[in-house]
């Protein structure tokens, strides 16, 4: 007998130490916990229980974060805790992490110039994938320039 969520359900011994339940017999599980539980009797009426719990997670994660990208620092952002992260770079090489228990991320930076775009995917634990997060390379530093610089000002606004 295996039983789900308190519902009973016939199992089939297979003869040779395993055991199945027909085609259709459990109905679909909605995501979450759910608690299974399989008892074997043998002809002397013995019986083995052994409970587990199963977890249904059909949701796709979030998108991830990319934190700003430069053209030389890794590349960082945030994810579903535990997740895999995924980031394409624009040659379509691939670098893979597993985003931390804060969500956390970082993969190298190969050297990337301005204007490119590289792309991140998460995939859960339970293999479901996001949709895509982009960010676009910023590798140039802003232009500052220091004008008029004599003065007889002894506090002059910069």
């Amino acid at each position: 007998v295996v039983n789900v969520d308190g519902v009973d359900y016939p199992a089939t011994n297979n003869g040779d130490g395993t055991w199945t339940l027909a085609d259709n017999t459990l109905p679909a599980l909605t995501d979450g916990p759910h608690t299974i539980t399989v008892t074997a009797t043998d002809a002397a009426g013995n019986a083995g229980t052994d409970t587990g719990v199963v977890t249904v997670d059909t949701a796709a994660p979030a998108a991830p974060v990319i934190n700003p990208v430069n053209g030389t620092d890794p590349i960082t952002g945030t994810a579903e805790p535990g997740s895999t992260v995924t980031v394409t770079y624009p040659d379509g090489s691939t670098a893979s992490v597993v985003a931390g228990p804060d969500g956390t991320w970082t993969v190298p930076n190969p050297g990337l110039n301005d204007g490119d775009t590289v792309t991140a995917v998460t995939e859960d634990p339970a293999g479901n994938t996001s949709g895509p997060a982009t960010a676009v390379v910023d590798a140039l530093a802003p232009t500052v320039a220091l004008n008029d610089l004599l003065t007889n000002d002894s506090t002059p606004a910069l």
